[in-house]
């Protein structure tokens, strides 16, 4: 048996070991590296939900533990696929542990995966390798160096900008991030016909939107609940149209203008129908809020209140609906009144005077259960929608 064979079947054997008992251990196995297999084991562990392709492959190695936690999970990596013009030439100008560049490298006819730490790169190609992808190219050292000295045309160019300061503090703006889209955007315009960036889901969208007038389309990625990435696709002379906003979840896709949205017609309510309606994160923040209103015919609750209600099922809103059970006025027998009618419940305050912390310990109820209460105000009066789950 080849090591490498001995070395997986190792992997194998002690999955579910614990790793640390493992290395104080290695003198059982002086023919396998048990230092990388419990790093192998760990790192496996940390991957098995976000990228289960990778977890499936027992070959893979585990560089560090950082790497993991940044990399994108297989879900949003994979919706990177639908940017890649069909056989292209593609190059991840930050490739980390080299998921978004393997998802993306699915379409392309020629990756390129560039990385500047020489033990991502070694990692690098050894996955690829194990993986399959034969067409991806590992190179060590700067990306936008190694872009400056390329001939011909790139199809779609992606880098995902690292949001962290030389201080390892967490950075939300684009220019404090590394490399500064700002100041390399012509160059990856010349280079690529496409070119995907990555960038903080904390930014301001509106003021993106001002600083990168190239942008053809801004998508809004939710998954498992919250909102993971937010992708600017970048197209020489895009400043011709106006861009699109895109809002998905993979389930839902909510596109809109920036210019439609302060145009939308919206209707408040002057009741809370039988059905409540809230939207999803990445609708949210794409600050789809009047739009929602129009298009699916709801009552807003309020100008600043982000819940709508409707009296009929409504098809393809990008959010949660509810079956509005009750309706209470928020008054001092109000507590005492959920208290005597569950134990348990699941609560969320918007547009009210109290934060969802500080109301539920008002209300000394449990998290949980199949109900949901949303406290909020209507007509200027604070109120309880009571909503089964």
């Amino acid at each position: 048996m080849m090591p490498e064979e001995k070395f997986i079947g190792f992997v194998r054997e002690h999955a579910d070991d614990d790793p640390a008992r493992l290395l104080l251990s290695a003198g059982r196995w002086p023919e396998i590296d048990v230092r990388r297999a419990a790093r192998v084991i760990e790192g496996r562990r940390k991957i098995r939900e976000k990228v289960p392709s990778w977890y499936a492959c027992l070959a893979i190695d585990y560089p560090d533990s950082l790497s993991l936690e940044q990399c994108s999970s297989e879900e949003t990596a994979c919706y990177k696929q639908a940017f890649v013009p069909e056989g292209a030439r593609t190059a991840d100008l930050t490739g980390g542990l080299g998921v978004d560049c393997w998802a993306m490298a699915a379409r392309a006819a020629e990756a390129h995966y560039c990385e500047r730490n020489a033990v991502l790169c070694a990692a690098a190609r050894h996955n690829f390798a194990a993986l399959g992808a034969e067409n991806i190219v590992v190179h060590e050292g700067d990306g936008v160096d190694w872009l400056r000295q390329q001939s011909g045309r790139f199809g779609l160019i992606y880098l995902d900008p690292a949001r962290r300061d030389k201080a390892a503090r967490r950075v939300y703006d684009i220019a404090d991030c590394e490399p500064n889209l700002l100041e390399i955007k012509d160059l990856l315009l010349e280079k690529a016909g496409r070119v995907l960036a990555k960038i903080s889901p904390m930014a301001d969208i509106a003021r993106t939107l001002g600083q990168f007038p190239e942008t053809r389309e801004l998508h809004v990625v939710e998954a498992d609940g919250e909102v993971k990435e937010l992708l600017l696709l970048l197209e020489p002379g895009a400043t011709a149209t106006e861009p699109c906003i895109v809002a998905t979840d993979g389930t839902y896709r909510f596109t809109f203008t920036p210019a439609e949205e302060p145009a939308a017609k919206v209707r408040l309510a002057d009741k809370v129908g039988s059905l409540l309606f809230q939207p999803a994160r990445a609708v949210r923040k794409a600050g789809a809020f009047r739009l929602l209103s129009q298009r699916f015919g709801l009552a807003k609750l309020a100008p600043s209140t982000h819940l709508y209600t409707a009296d009929n099922p409504v098809e393809g809103f990008p959010g949660k609906a509810f079956v509005v059970e009750d309706v209470l006025p928020w008054n001092g027998a109000a507590p005492r009144e959920l208290r005597q009618r569950y134990e348990r419940l699941e609560l969320t305050a918007l547009n009210f005077p109290t934060t969802t912390d500080a109301l539920r310990k008002r209300l000394d109820i449990a998290d949980g259960g199949a109900h949901h209460v949303f406290a909020t105000v209507l007509n200027n009066e604070k109120i309880l929608i009571i909503c089964k789950i």
